[in-house]
């Protein structure tokens, strides 16, 4: 009987570990989502290349991303104009 409390217990603690695993991934991506798009809507204002980063936790640092800051990273390119006479 104590080893299915055990076996049980183990169980309980891998699938709380896998959940914040997958909270805190889809946080860090929310969060850089987010920053991306505000980006992008500056960039339609005028400039034409804009870098930024986003800090993630420790957690996600260590066990998803691999490093603390992801680099946001958005440029414009406008297709060349020729005027027809």
């Amino acid at each position: 009987m104590g080893t299915r409390r055990g076996q049980a217990l183990m169980e309980l603690t891998v699938g709380l570990f896998a959940l914040v695993l997958v909270a805190s991934a889809l946080c860090g991506f929310a969060v850089y989502i987010a920053k991306s798009l505000r980006m992008q809507n500056s960039l339609r204002v005028g400039a034409s290349s804009q870098h930024d980063e986003v800090e993630v936790s420790d957690f996600a640092a260590k066990y998803v991303f691999g490093t603390d800051t992801l680099r946001i990273s958005e440029e414009v390119k406008m297709p060349q104009t020729v005027i027809l006479r």
